[in-house]
């Protein structure tokens, strides 16, 4: 869709970014351990009614989404699995 479009062109300096520097940041792979860590918590937002955190937690996956979309586009599938093989050096 032409919303989709746009969000991609505003966003594709942000990704390319991201793409270049997660192997030495490991940043994508924290955002996911956070997303997953919160996951337990949504069943309970839900019954509480708790409007706030599922819209914190859809918006996590929205951006993990549109992250790995830009990854998967830029990068081989070797360079894909150094992304998420981060280990942090003491």
């Amino acid at each position: 869709s032409a919303d989709l479009k746009l969000l991609e062109e505003a966003t594709i300096s942000v990704c390319k970014s991201l793409v270049e520097k997660n192997p030495r940041t490991g940043n994508l792979g924290s955002l996911i351990k956070v997303f997953l860590s919160r996951t337990k918590e949504l069943k309970i937002s839900a019954e509480c009614q708790n409007h706030l955190f599922i819209w914190q937690a859809h918006n996590a996956l929205f951006i993990i989404c549109c992250l790995l979309k830009a990854f998967i586009s830029r990068m081989s599938e070797e360079e894909l699995q150094l992304h998420f093989t981060y280990e942090e050096k003491a």
